[in-house]
């Protein structure tokens, strides 16, 4: 997998390479792999019995036209929403809260939907368009056919317990480059305390899951008759130590805590993402008195 790339080449140095201005643009927003905050050591509050609160993925899209109807550029985006519901159905917002509970309770979805309202913002859609449209100039310019266009995208999944929720992204571009590129994402909201999290705070020893990792990049490595010195970047050891603290996307769902690296962070763009999974029944002699309260069935 060295073939392409004979030294680690990082995310932002090679977004350089494609277009510096773009890297400028997008790294901003790209940078939130885990929008996440320690949740604060109050006692869980959660929400109210009579109230509820629902997740849906909603599609967000725009198309940017030249002047003969050419498509500069273009996003789509499905960005997660939560709402708050009375137990009948009705909506609960600031003016219809009958309750300081109910008031905690809206504020813990504003939060959470906050955070991927300043994703968008970060995404800046408009400066990916100017840019398209200065390379579509220079194309007219040089009597070139204009026959792509710059594009972003977010497909988002998610997985909601009582106790909190996972949200897992996978953001794309393409600016005229090689070929377009990928960067995964993920957020983690505690549902009781109002707040994001990351891996690392629900662990009292992060340091056998390091070792499981490191054995199962080992195992990838020799699936392709390779030492994983060779498969991935010669640092993979410390990009792998430091998954608990943002180095990776760390997501969970009903049996698994996903441990993801996109293109280029641990290995070549040719090897592709780079997803662990590990059951969460393993994990569990590893988790410290939160972690087990919050991914407890």
């Amino acid at each position: 997998m060295k073939s392409e790339n004979h030294a680690r080449t990082p995310l932002r140095t090679f977004y350089g390479l494609v277009l510096l201005a773009l890297a400028i643009v997008l790294l901003s927003a790209c940078a939130i792999r885990t929008a996440q905050t320690a949740p604060p050591d109050n006692t869980p509050v959660g929400l109210p019995e009579n109230l509820t609160c629902e997740i849906e993925i909603v599609p967000e899209s725009d198309i940017s036209r030249a002047e003969d109807g050419s498509i500069l550029a273009a996003y789509s985006y499905q960005l997660p929403v939560m709402g708050l519901y009375r137990r009948n159905g009705a909506p609960v917002t600031e003016e219809t809260a009958e309750s300081a509970r109910e008031l905690e309770a809206v504020q813990m979805v504003k939060t959470f939907n906050e955070a991927f309202r300043q994703w968008k913002t970060e995404a800046d859609f408009s400066a990916l368009e100017e840019l398209a449209q200065q390379d579509y100039a220079q194309k007219i310019h040089d009597n070139l056919k204009w026959d792509y266009h710059y594009e972003q995208g977010l497909e988002s999944d998610f997985y909601q317990t009582d106790r909190f929720v996972s949200v897992s992204g996978r953001f794309y571009y393409y600016a005229g480059g090689a070929h377009p590129n990928t960067v995964l994402l993920g957020w983690n909201y505690d549902l009781e305390k109002g707040a994001f999290f990351y891996a690392g705070q629900l662990f009292k020893d992060t340091e056998p899951v390091t070792e499981e990792l490191l054995h199962m990049a080992g195992e990838r490595a020799a699936e392709w008759n390779m030492t994983p010195e060779e498969f991935f970047w010669e640092d993979y050891p410390d990009i792998l130590n430091g998954w608990s603290d943002n180095a990776a996307v760390v997501t969970f769902d009903e049996f698994n805590m996903t441990v993801s690296f996109s293109p280029y962070d641990i290995a070549s763009y040719a090897a592709g993402e780079q997803i662990f999974t590990i059951p969460l029944t393993w994990l569990k002699q590893y988790l410290n008195q939160y972690g087990q309260h919050l991914l407890s069935e």
